[in-house]
């Protein structure tokens, strides 16, 4: 069941990275997401930002690349899993998902931080959830379970607790909603993921 749990919350974050919707991950799926980002903050990215933005996102789907036993530049949610999979076994499973989880953060806090002051207020938390087509319902809730110190914003230390809880933590109880509502995937749907 533990295991359940963690591939749950691990699919879902698939599917919010994958962009067009077609059930595998490809480098323009990310591209699509950095798309989003221009189009919702229009002017505020220089180009040498853009360059950065995009170099920093081939290179951390390289590495997940690295994980996968997949061919080409592409990652199917079947990879994703047994990548999940075998990182929750023994020492690798710590490695990856500090790693993973040290990754997102960098790549999220670049994607927010627009004022470029090292923390992500509401306004820039809002538009992480437009840049990754998530519901807005959670938004408030997920702000205020990050801000563990209740300052108004976020550092790069409450979201990578915040992260790396999500992704480590197998307790399906867990209200943190970083990402939206994991629990909407049917377990008969993770069940034949983790048999495939």
């Amino acid at each position: 069941m533990l295991l359940e749990d963690t591939i749950k919350k691990w699919i879902f974050f698939f599917y919010v990275l994958d962009s067009n919707r077609d059930g595998v991950l490809e480098p323009r799926d990310f591209d699509e997401l950095l798309d989003r980002l221009y189009d919702c903050r229009k002017g505020l990215f220089s180009n040498a930002e853009k360059n950065y933005l995009r170099y920093m996102t081939i290179k951390n789907f390289d590495r997940l690349l690295m994980e996968s036993d997949g061919k080409g530049r592409k990652i199917t949610v079947h990879e994703w899993v047994r990548i999940i999979k075998r990182s929750n076994e023994g020492e690798e499973k710590s490695y990856f998902i500090r790693w993973f989880s040290a990754s997102a953060v960098r790549f999220l806090f670049d994607l927010c931080d627009h004022n470029k002051d090292g923390f992500i207020d509401f306004d820039e938390f809002e538009s992480l959830y437009q840049i990754l087509g998530l519901k807005r319902g959670n938004i408030i809730n997920a702000f205020k379970q990050l801000d563990i110190n209740r300052d108004g914003r976020l550092s790069k230390i409450e979201m990578y607790d915040a992260i790396n809880g999500f992704f480590s933590d197998s307790n399906a109880t867990m209200n943190l909603n970083v990402f939206g509502q994991h629990q909407t995937l049917s377990n008969d749907y993770v069940q034949k993921m983790i048999a495939a």
